[in-house]
């Protein structure tokens, strides 16, 4: 955040200093001589940039082989784009709302991770494709711009059109999969490569096209050249992790137009930032609140729940800067005086002021809709209607009114999609959307005074009160903003911070009430038992029919699993937890969820990194009969040979047999030389152990090894939690229990059995895949001295189960790497747990 900020300053300071010797008048003259011809070729050139965006994500369909009606991937796709490219990082907004969507569509993670992947790569493809042709085009004139020699043109441009013809060459060998130095990439069939190639060329032609029908004729480039610019300066956008890439990609733009091409480039970069930008937006919030109209019930689930709160939270956002805009730029002499016969002088400068600062807590109020805040949608509702009122009495144009209108009207369709109920005294933003928005307010001011830079500031501007003066009205706003955001600010540092009564470690009290939840909990894993270890917070829903349990490493917040409860409570307390997680100033986080459940945590602006792969041996056809088997029987039959005598202990029966367990535990903890784990992993504990069945293997009456068992409440599974055996127990002894319990689980009618989870497993080492899962996959294959991660792998899949992938929900970027660390270490109890074996 605080490089994009850095890059977003400095691009202001190059802006300005370009523009240093031009009136803001001169911009808006250049503004208002638009041509028509200009306009409908860029709105064509929009149209034709999205619609070519949806063929990839049709694309993407077809190469994993799924099918689904044309209208919703296209809308999908539109939606995606239209907010990814205002919010910035593409792959990331734009894959957070693919999960959304396309989850609630009933595709699984696994296929909405390869649409993502294709749609990313196409556009990679497209890029080097386009920067490759315009490069041999006009080469001389773009390297020229950052002093390189002539020669290095056409070299980086046959560089650059190689990858293209190398992909679709590997295409027309047939060659599927492509690995190097344990790196894969698949290979679609020649089809399809071209058809990416050609699609994303088309794409990126066009949005090009939108803005070089809108640049002066003197700025200076062909086609080809300005192609190339256009590139460089999106890329440079993207990768400046400013929202949008705004500030960014102009001045690139500005930096290679000769000097009095200046203020039409301006014109055309803004009016540019209108039509591909914003109107898509708009567009998206009316089709949105259109199809909930039309279908209330089913519109509901589909369409606004997944999209209403990102988009909206955008769409609200722009309008607060359309106000801020607004109101820092002087009024043209028609304006003026049509605005001294509809108003007195009074109504004018409260409009003003009242306007400049609803813009600004519409800013701060957008992020309170990306919560699903009812108390957020009713303010911004409120702010819109008063925006549009105070504009007509700021002789704003009607463009201006007719965007809040169309920002308005479809949030107020999508009342029911923002459920989540919050006094308005409530709403605090974040720490981070409070600082965006300063960025922004801090631009605002930069507009007014550049616009403003030949008038003389003296304190008598603050009590001048004249129609046709803008500076002090400009003042007087930028005073009413910036002491908005300093109350807020105030208001965030001065938060309390979560009591010590909320941070204590649940009484006996709260881990009965948590093991009664758990005896009625919907659709629960056996993995719920983990919160009656006591090590972790429970966080209750407002019923307490419901919970989260998490551990505090740092300032992360890592939640074990999903919630457990209710399943119509989880999203509120997922939210809850989120929340409560901002305001102490900590990185929420969820381990070891399944797949099934990431599209709730992409609502909730979360990314995920994969852990590993959990097996689970399906218990109805499990026996061991046949040839696949054999190894198993040899084992269970030496077992029974050796007189290896399997029981499992009922829950009321253990306290009888907690001692004997103490001594295998210590004797095993002493012989491997470890200390107790937690969090995930189940600890020796009496108070802990007293509340499962034991499996137990004796030899003659002596213990040899012991297992607690976990089951989920409906029986659909059971697995082990704690594990220990003698050190002078027969080889095998394990495997013997696993049977028995395999057996017994059959018998007592456990759906499957849970045989842990195998960490890196699964995780890809493709080129394209994140740099944390191909740093996994180089772990699992080259750090067995440290971990068995190969070994533990192999030993579950002798019993032939089945493997689900497990993942890390977590803000993305760097946070994502410091919540792993973490969580390491908040399981192996420090840092000398971790280290040591």
């Amino acid at each position: 955040m605080f490089i994009g900020l850095a890059l977003f300053g400095l691009a202001l300071v190059f802006i300005h200093r370009e523009l240093a010797q031009f009136d803001l008048r001169t911009i808006q003259r250049q503004l208002a001589a638009q041509s028509p011809t200009a306009l409908l070729l860029a709105l064509a050139a929009t149209a034709g940039s999205y619609l070519a965006l949806s063929a990839h994500d049709r694309l993407a369909f077809r190469w994993i082989e799924r099918s689904l009606p044309y209208r919703r991937i296209a809308f999908a796709s539109f939606t995606a784009y239209a907010l990814s490219y205002s919010v910035g990082l593409n792959m990331l907004s734009g894959g957070a709302l693919r999960y959304k969507i396309y989850g609630s569509w009933g595709l699984s993670a696994l296929e909405i991770a390869k649409i993502i992947g294709f749609v990313t790569l196409t556009t990679m493809l497209g890029l080097t494709t386009l920067f490759g042709v315009a490069i041999l085009g006009e080469g001389q004139r773009l390297t020229a711009l950052v002093t390189l020699p002539t020669w290095f043109g056409p070299l980086l441009g046959c560089a650059l059109l190689g990858i293209p013809v190398a992909w679709l060459l590997l295409a027309a060998l047939d060659i599927r999969r492509l690995t190097w130095r344990g790196h894969a990439l698949s290979v679609p069939s020649l089809p399809l490569a071209a058809g990416q190639i050609g699609i994303a060329l088309v794409d990126h032609t066009l949005a090009a096209m939108a803005l070089y029908s809108l640049m002066p004729d003197h700025a200076g480039f062909g086609p080809l050249g300005f192609l190339g610019l256009f590139v460089v300066a999106n890329t440079i956008g993207l990768l400046s992790y400013v929202p949008g890439g705004v500030g960014v990609f102009e001045a690139v733009i500005l930096l290679a137009v000769p000097q009095e091409a200046k203020t039409a480039t301006i014109a055309a970069l803004v009016t540019y930032r209108v039509i591909y930008y914003l109107l898509p937006l708009f567009l998206a919030g009316l089709m949105l609140a259109w199809h909930t109209l039309r279908r209330p019930a089913r519109g509901l689930v589909t369409w606004t729940l997944p999209l209403a709160p990102s988009l909206f939270a955008v769409l609200v956002f722009a309008s607060g800067i359309v106000l801020l805009v607004s109101g820092a730029i002087p009024r043209n002499d028609t304006a003026t005086d049509w605005l001294a016969a509809l108003a007195p002088l009074g109504v004018i400068e409260v409009s003003h002021f009242a306007g400049s600062v609803l813009g600004v807590t519409l800013l701060l109020v957008a992020d309170g809709l990306r919560h699903r805040l009812n108390g957020a949608w009713l303010l911004a509702c409120g702010c819109l209607v008063g925006g549009i009122l105070f504009s007509l009495f700021r002789g704003a144009e009607w463009t201006q009114v007719l965007a809040l209108a169309m920002t308005l009207v479809p949030l107020a369709a999508c009342r029911r999609a923002f459920d989540r109920k919050a006094r308005l005294l409530a709403l605090t933003p974040s720490v981070s959307w409070l600082i965006v928005s300063t960025a922004v307010v801090t631009a605002y001011l930069w507009l007014g005074f550049f616009a403003y830079r030949h008038v003389e500031y003296t304190n008598e501007l603050w009590w001048t009160f004249v129609l046709d003066q803008g500076a002090p009205r400009f003042l007087r706003a930028s005073l009413g903003m910036v002491a908005v955001l300093a109350l807020v600010a105030l208001r965030l540092a001065l938060r309390p911070a979560l009591s010590p009564s909320a941070l204590a470690l649940p009484a006996s009290a709260d881990l009965a009430r948590a093991e009664r939840v758990i005896q009625g909990a919907q659709n629960v894993g056996s993995a719920a038992w983990l919160a009656l270890l006591g090590d972790k917070h429970l966080l209750f829903s407002q019923s307490g029919e419901s919970f989260i349990m998490f551990g505090l490493q740092g300032k992360s917040w890592i939640a074990m699993g999903e919630p457990v409860g209710r399943l119509d409570e989880r999203h509120e307390l997922v939210w809850t937890f989120l929340e409560t997680c901002r305001q102490n100033g900590g990185r929420p986080s969820f381990y070891q969820i399944s797949a099934d459940t990431m599209p709730m945590f992409a609502e909730a602006g979360l990314a995920f990194q994969k852990l590993g792969e959990q097996a689970y041996v399906p218990l109805g056809d499990f026996d061991l009969q046949g040839a696949a088997r054999a190894k198993l029987r040899q084992t269970w039959n030496r077992g029974r040979r050796g007189k290896l005598a399997f029981t499992v202990v009922p829950r009321a029966s253990v306290p009888t047999i907690i001692d004997e367990l103490q001594v295998v535990s210590d004797q095993w903890l002493n012989a491997k030389n470890v200390k107790e784990k937690g969090f995930s992993i189940g600890r020796f504990d009496r108070d802990y152990i007293r509340h499962f069945p034991v499996a137990t293997i004796r030899l003659e009456g002596r213990l040899l090894a012991f297992a607690t068992l976990c089951a989920s409440p409906d029986r659909r599974e059971l697995s082990i939690d704690l594990m220990r055996h003698r050190d002078d127990a027969p080889n095998g002894v394990m495997d013997q229990l696993f049977i028995e319990l395999m057996l017994w689980g059959r018998e007592a009618g456990y759906v499957e059995f849970d045989l842990g989870m195998a960490p890196m497993a699964g995780l890809e080492a493709r080129a394209l895949a994140p740099a944390l899962s191909r740093a996994g996959a180089l772990m699992f294959r080259h750090a067995e001295h440290f971990y068995n991660f190969q070994g533990l792998r192999a030993y579950k899949a002798k019993f032939d189960p089945v493997w689900r992938p497990r993942y890390l929900a977590a803000r993305p970027g760097i946070e994502m790497t410091r919540t792993l660390g973490d969580t390491a270490l908040l399981i192996s109890g420090g840092i000398k747990g971790l280290i040591s074996k």
